[in-house]
């Protein structure tokens, strides 16, 4: 839907989806007030449901933002629903140099290991002494592909002290990501980006996206 939107309002967004590299944007769990779990799916008994999108590219928000107010009625796996409202949110300054987020949909980080079944892909859990060492890493990457040029300080994981998992299937492959309470500090630019773009890994597919908690 998100790529959809974007395209039809400005068709320089029409090699978004199959750049290579970060997209360097976000989005939230869909959150329904209240729901009912079935086998075929949810059953959504609010009135209303709630998505949060983020992005550290202005145009791209501002784009997604105009258009889904002019064409509000959307389709999602088949639902159709209506953008009543789209509210574009201040921006947030870390000048403090520490950060309490939390997260609005799960954090996804990997690493390869090798097994008696060859190397395979493994989905880090914050258990794990990689864990945080993957996830700065990841956003020091992000950072240097959008700015092109390194953080001008470091960042680090001060804790995590809640965490839950969570299985999400896309197309045919399941990934074990976090959803989890999680202070960071470190450089207030660092602190801003992974505001902006979410924490680990497939942020463009509704991975790692934040808020202050």
């Amino acid at each position: 839907m998100f790529y959809d939107r974007l395209i039809r309002a400005d068709s320089s967004f029409k090699d978004l989806h199959d750049q290579v590299g970060f997209k360097f944007f976000t989005f939230s769990q869909l959150e329904i007030p209240r729901r009912r779990s079935l086998p075929e799916g949810l059953q959504i008994l609010s009135n209303d449901a709630y998505l949060w999108f983020s992005s550290v590219e202005p145009k791209l928000v501002r784009v997604l933002a105009g258009q889904l107010l002019r064409e509000p009625d959307v389709v999602i796996r088949g639902v159709k629903l209506r953008a009543v409202r789209v509210d574009l949110l201040p921006s947030v300054s870390f000048d403090g140099g520490t950060a309490s987020f939390v997260t609005m949909s799960p954090v996804l980080l990997r690493t390869k290991r090798d097994t008696d079944d060859g190397i395979k892909t493994w989905d880090l859990s914050p258990e794990e002494k990689e864990f945080e060492d993957a996830l700065t890493r990841n956003l020091v990457r992000k950072f240097k592909e959008f700015h092109g040029r390194p953080p001008s300080g470091e960042i680090s994981v001060e804790s995590i002290p809640r965490f839950r998992r969570k299985r999400i299937m896309i197309q045919d492959t399941s990934h074990r990501a976090y959803l989890m309470d999680i202070q960071l500090r470190g450089d207030p630019e660092l602190l801003s980006f992974a505001y902006d773009c979410g924490l680990g890994e497939k942020n463009s597919m509704g991975f790692g996206m934040v808020r202050r908690g």
